[in-house]
């Protein structure tokens, strides 16, 4: 055999050698290893810090409610953490993948991963996740202090915009108990009315079925973000306005087209939403419009 033919044998040989060793074919029999139960009751959680490879958040549970506490104190989005601690309580683990801290970044536990320390009356978890997996149903774990990394049956799905961990409620007004609401345009400004049996714009029989379509749209109003660079109060003297008059009280929102959105606060509220710049003349009709025209 010539001596070329050797040598292309030899490299041929490493390089399957390296392929093999990428792949863990040298790595004990992921069947000899025993695969841990995991187990975790999301509704016994009453607290978890998420680490995010550019933010992390915290949240805490009072009287059955959601807070986020970082990187803003407010209402966290029930719906978002209550997904997310299901989906974790569904893991459950399938195969070793590796216990090389060397290969981690081949399973996704690297700076792209995400890391949850749950606190639980009498103790605390740790998991690291990959955000992909072997397939769109499985990811990759690593628990607690164990540098071993685990495939799952069951995907866990991080929410990485921080608007969506936050409670993007407006405000929640039942149209039932509207008396009157008051409208503010750059054009000039239109009362609607409740009468006895229809409603009313500036004392113009209006077109119900416009008028209960706008007011469903308070009930409830929910953001689709927020402008936290924007202050509400740079929205005091806004053109866009309604004040909401209800049996419960008034109600009063401030609305300003910014960056090709609306932003928008309510009265006495403490943030700035952000909306689609469409929502602008859904919340702020012309009056025309309520009137049929």
């Amino acid at each position: 055999m010539s001596q070329k033919r050797l040598r292309l044998l030899a490299v041929t040989l490493v390089l399957l050698l390296g392929i093999a060793w990428l792949a863990g074919v040298f790595e004990r029999n992921p069947s000899n290893i025993r695969v841990p139960h995991f187990e975790l009751a999301a509704d016994e959680v009453n607290s978890f810090t998420l680490a995010l490879s550019a933010d992390t958040l915290e949240f805490d549970r009072q009287a059955g409610i959601w807070y986020m506490r970082r990187p803003v104190s407010m209402l966290a989005d029930s719906l978002t953490v209550s997904r997310f601690l299901s989906d974790l309580a569904e893991v459950t683990l399938n195969t070793r993948a590796t216990s090389n801290p060397e290969r981690y970044g081949i399973y996704g536990i690297d700076s792209t991963a995400a890391t949850v320390t749950l606190q639980m009356t009498d103790e605390s978890r740790q998991i690291t996740f990959s955000q992909q997996g072997r397939d769109y149903s499985s990811i990759f774990v690593l628990l607690e202090e164990d540098p071993t990394v685990f495939s799952t049956n069951q995907r866990v799905t991080v929410t990485r915009d921080i608007g969506r961990w936050r409670d993007r409620r407006v405000m929640r007004t039942d149209p039932a108990t509207m008396t009157s609401l008051r409208v503010f345009r750059p054009e000039g400004d239109y009362e609607v009315t409740r009468g006895q049996n229809s409603w009313l714009v500036d004392g113009a029989p209006a077109d119900s079925m416009q008028v209960t379509n706008w007011l469903r749209r308070f009930d409830p109003l929910n953001a689709d973000g927020f402008f936290d660079d924007l202050p509400p109060q740079v929205l005091g003297d806004a053109a866009y306005r309604i004040e909401i008059t209800s049996r419960a009280g008034t109600n009063s929102l401030r609305g300003l087209p910014h960056e090709s959105a609306l932003a928008l606060a309510a009265g006495g509220g403490q943030f700035t939403y952000r909306l689609f710049e469409s929502r602008l003349d859904q919340l702020f009709p012309e009056a025309g419009t309520l009137l049929g025209e």
